[in-house]
């Protein structure tokens, strides 16, 4: 397979902090195994992709963490000089890859997910693979276990085409993350999947798309081209992600083509978004918590307590997140867990505090 892996590694993490934070974010923790989470991503798509033709995207800050994590040459790293979702992102490694190889084929992986069953997963790269050659742009649609208003969705219209038990779907749209009722009415319907915000595609065929669906970006994008591996390229970078619109690819660009394939993952994903997902990893005892590290608990239900060090002790306490982590207490309740990056931005606005995020 001519396959070429771009990971998106330059995510913040912002709901696993005080664990994640802005100089080791989420995807560079070892939680939830031996491996980060970025470490875990390249290994599994090493089955197909060697890592000389993976592809990182992230700030010049991170990329000294990668490094330390990953043997990576510089070459293999992709810096955004901003975060900007993943449009510009994606872009930018598509317009990359496009000077090293116009024939290739891309697979888009966020660094911080969770993938069991590698054998599973890779062939349904293989078989998203196959019908990238067709001029299709491929995603990855996640069978929904409950009405989770966390993810956005992908409803899909009739069958397309069939691969060794391995299904695949024409989309109708993507959408959004819902309310409760809403995604209640989506897990009932059949019809719509989790977007696992993984996508394989032909360089030529999403660059096709971003000149229709984003022209301005688009031509922005082909001029930063001219300056790969010239003195020039850093400016031409800061000129591109200036005049790049904040927004995702599912966004801007997926909803506004037709030749969208969706394939009905067969593997095990979680997309790890919040503490609430070590209640979905870690075994939890007689009363319901999940715990990490030295706690002692008395009359305390349902809670998920995690300890870097010294001893946490709780009494009559329920439903509630509890991490201690370095020099950072957090304390809240466990419905309120989506919701941190808001507990953040109070933080962010007192200067003294900073530091601590």
């Amino acid at each position: 397979m001519n396959l070429y892996a771009v990971v998106l590694a330059g995510g913040k993490g912002e709901r696993f902090w005080p664990m994640s934070r802005s100089n080791l974010p989420k995807q560079f923790i070892r939680l939830f195994g031996k491996d980060s989470l970025v470490v875990a991503t390249a290994k599994r798509i090493g089955k197909l992709v060697p890592i000389e033709r993976q592809y990182f995207v992230l700030s010049k800050s991170l990329s000294l963490i990668l490094k330390k994590q990953i043997r990576i040459s510089r070459k293999n790293i992709i810096y955004e000089p901003v975060g900007k979702n993943t449009a510009p992102a994606i872009g930018l490694a598509v317009a990359y890859l496009e000077k090293i190889d116009p024939q290739g084929t891309v697979i888009v992986l966020p660094a911080d997910h969770i993938i069991k069953d590698t054998d599973k997963f890779c062939r349904c790269v293989k078989f998203a693979y196959e019908l990238a050659q067709k001029d299709y742009l491929i995603t990855f649609g996640i069978p929904p276990t409950a009405p989770e208003t966390g993810y956005g969705y992908i409803n899909i219209k009739e069958e397309f085409q069939r691969d060794n038990g391995l299904l695949s779907y024409k989309v109708w749209r993507f959408v959004e993350k819902p309310d409760i009722k809403t995604a209640q009415k989506y897990l009932k319907s059949g019809k719509y999947f989790w977007n696992s915000g993984m996508f394989v595609f032909k360089i030529k065929t999403i660059l096709d798309a971003y000149k229709i669906c984003l022209p301005d970006f688009y031509r922005h994008l082909k001029e930063y081209q001219k300056h790969i591996g010239t003195k020039t390229q850093n400016e031409a970078l800061n000129n591109l992600y200036y005049n790049a619109p904040a927004t995702s690819i599912d966004y801007a660009v997926l909803e506004k083509v037709s030749n969208i394939i969706m394939i009905k993952a067969n593997f095990y994903w979680d997309d790890v978004g919040s503490w609430l997902a070590l209640e979905r990893h870690f075994s939890k005892d007689s009363s319901g918590n999940v715990i990490l590290g030295d706690v002692v608990n008395y009359n305390t239900q349902n809670s998920i307590i995690v300890n870097d060090k010294g001893l946490i002790a709780t009494m009559g306490i329920d439903d509630l997140v509890v991490v201690r982590n370095q020099d950072v207490i957090l304390v809240m309740s466990k419905a309120q867990a989506m919701q941190l990056k808001e507990l953040i931005k109070e933080i962010a606005k007192n200067s003294r505090f900073q530091k601590y995020l």
